[in-house]
């Protein structure tokens, strides 16, 4: 049973081919299992975290600082500390549009379709693979995709 464990949680490059390598039907059979998989193989990463933090040591692994970004925790101390040192404070703002939830919120969204909806576009999504059973319509790659149905045959 060791060996058999052993042999199973060993991934090398014959267990995970590079994509390109793989069939269509490998493709086809994979395709259902990979949220599992990657939802597994999150819940394995955010357990091992939590076990290392409680002093679990895994062999080739540390706990280090995840990367933040530099925020200002008081705008009106920055600001009087700047506008002190001469700087405009016109030069420490920047104007800015509320989004569009936001709008559509303070018009109402018919009037707010009405006042500006020519100002508006819903840019095409990224491509994303999903089961035949899902209710979207099937992505259109290019402009020739989107007339495809008004050629005649």
């Amino acid at each position: 049973m060791a060996k058999q464990t052993k042999t199973t949680m060993q991934l090398d490059e014959k267990t995970l081919k590079d994509p390109d390598l793989l069939s269509k039907g490998e493709i086809e059979q994979l395709l259902p299992l990979l949220d599992e998989l990657i939802d597994w193989a999150k819940k394995v990463q955010d357990y091992a975290l939590k076990q290392a933090l409680a002093g679990e040591i895994y062999s080739g692994y540390k706990v280090v600082e995840g990367i933040t970004r530099r925020k200002i925790t008081d705008e009106d101390g920055a600001v009087k500390a700047l506008t002190a040192a001469g700087y405009a404070e016109e030069l420490l703002f920047e104007r800015k549009l509320q989004s569009l939830t936001k709008l559509e919120a303070l018009v109402g969204k018919k009037n707010f379709t009405a006042l500006v909806g020519k100002f508006v576009e819903k840019p095409q999504g990224a491509p994303v693979l999903v089961p035949e059973s899902d209710s979207r319509e099937p992505y259109k790659s290019s402009a020739a995709d989107d007339f495809a149905d008004d050629i005649p045959d």
